[in-house]
């Protein structure tokens, strides 16, 4: 029977790399699928489905991840585009093994969304999720690559610590 609360936990990992943004979020997608089109029933349910409702299911969890997430970049909303996604198949899979292994726990699904614009002279990301993806664990990460020659110092600047803003 599917849940109407929140998923249990959720973890993004936020990249600014040369001015591009990607989110990949790990979350319980099966349990996201249902929850979202109740009428499926459980996880199991999703192997039995036919071929227009595993589309259809796939279809509406996409679009609220898409839709539902948010990046603001210096104040400026900028769109995320899901650009990695399992397909029917995989999730036809992933339930099926899901109802051959009840009482083992699901693992996260890694979704892939990107900002569709380079952003320039970022100072201040803000990333929110859909509320249906659960409490959230975010981690920031800004990889930076240095080419040094034979004894040459290297130095990284530091991100400063940042708070959390409640209630977003």
């Amino acid at each position: 029977m599917p849940s109407a609360q929140a998923l249990e936990s959720s973890a993004a990992r936020i990249t600014l790399r040369d001015d591009h943004i990607e989110v990949l979020v790990e979350l319980d997608l099966l349990g996201l699928m249902t929850q979202l089109n109740p009428k499926l029933g459980d996880v199991t349910a999703l192997t039995r489905a036919d071929e227009s409702g595993l589309m259809q299911a796939t279809q509406v969890t996409k679009d609220l991840l898409q839709k539902g997430s948010q990046l603001i970049v210096n104040g400026a909303t900028s769109p995320l585009l899901v650009t990695g996604f399992p397909t029917p198949a995989d999730i036809r899979n992933l339930s099926g093994y899901a109802a051959a292994n009840p009482r083992t726990r699901r693992e996260p699904v890694v979704i892939r969304l990107e900002a569709l614009k380079p952003v320039t002279g970022a100072h201040e990301l803000t990333v929110t999720l859909p509320k249906e993806a659960g409490a959230v664990r975010y981690t920031f990460v800004q990889p930076s690559t240095r080419l040094a020659t034979a004894g040459e110092r290297v130095a990284f600047p530091v991100l400063a610590p940042q708070t959390t803003a409640r209630g977003h």
